[in-house]
């Protein structure tokens, strides 16, 4: 009578098995990172603009009694006098970004109270322009925007 020996080793269908779990979670971590680059490029764009609307609030309520009333919506729209490009330091840029570089559209709104012309809202809104290449820019992302809000007196602080 014969015995057959055990052989020691792995099969070509553990081999197969073992690659296609490491590809598998290989492709896994590739998409976590991507997912991860994403959402920190987004933050700091929104800390970005954290920054800049604070700047320009900090400049408005500086000398509110000589502030210009807007109207009520410049805060969402461009008007005149009420909206500036600027890049990441606060400096004054154009339309469409060029080189790649990072531009922000900040707007703003003085608006006085109806009961009360001397009681101001201040509203200040940023957020980063994308360059998409063919459609356009793209300056309404909410998760670049940031928006601050205050309510001042133009006589006494």
């Amino acid at each position: 009578m014969t015995r057959c020996q055990a052989q020691d080793g792995t099969t070509l269908i553990e081999a197969m098995i073992a690659i296609g779990l490491l590809a598998t979670a290989a492709v896994s971590l590739a998409a976590l990172t991507s997912i991860a680059i994403r959402s920190s490029t987004s933050a700091r764009d929104r800390s970005v603009s954290t920054v800049l609307a604070l700047q320009k609030m900090e400049q408005l309520t500086r000398r509110p009694a000589a502030l210009a009333a807007s109207p009520f919506d410049a805060v969402w729209r461009d008007v005149a006098g009420f909206f500036e490009s600027v890049d990441a330091s606060g400096r004054a840029t154009t339309l469409p970004p060029a080189g790649g570089r990072r531009v922000y559209v900040r707007r703003w709104a003085v608006v006085p109270f109806p009961l009360d012309a001397n009681l101001l809202a201040l509203s200040v809104s940023v957020g980063c322009c994308r360059h998409d290449g063919g459609s356009g820019d793209s300056c309404h992302d909410p998760a670049t925007m940031a928006t601050l809000a205050t309510i001042r007196s133009r006589t006494a602080w």
